[in-house]
């Protein structure tokens, strides 16, 4: 999980979100109660936004919140919030 939690991050460091998007959804997808599942996710919604793909990066950040409320509301709720005000999901 941190593996390809942390080779998703590199390619979206380096400027390439769609690459990135595919290890983030892959990690998430292989486990999603690995360590670095959730923020996954976070990073899929991140990836998607640097995209342009609204309704994508609504839906991550949709799962996020419905399978991880107590990282949305905890350890994670700055980046998720920071997250939610990038985008309009109404």
């Amino acid at each position: 999980s941190y593996g390809r939690n942390l080779l998703g991050r590199a390619f979206l460091d380096a400027g390439d979100p769609r690459t990135a998007a595919t290890h983030f959804l892959a990690n998430y997808n292989a486990d999603h109660a690995g360590a670095r599942a959730p923020h996954s996710l976070l990073y899929l919604a991140e990836s998607m936004i640097a995209l342009d793909d609204t309704r994508r990066a609504c839906i991550a950040l949709s799962v996020f919140g419905d399978e991880y409320p107590a990282l949305a509301s905890g350890e994670l709720a700055g980046q998720y919030g920071s997250l939610r005000g990038r985008v309009d999901c109404d």
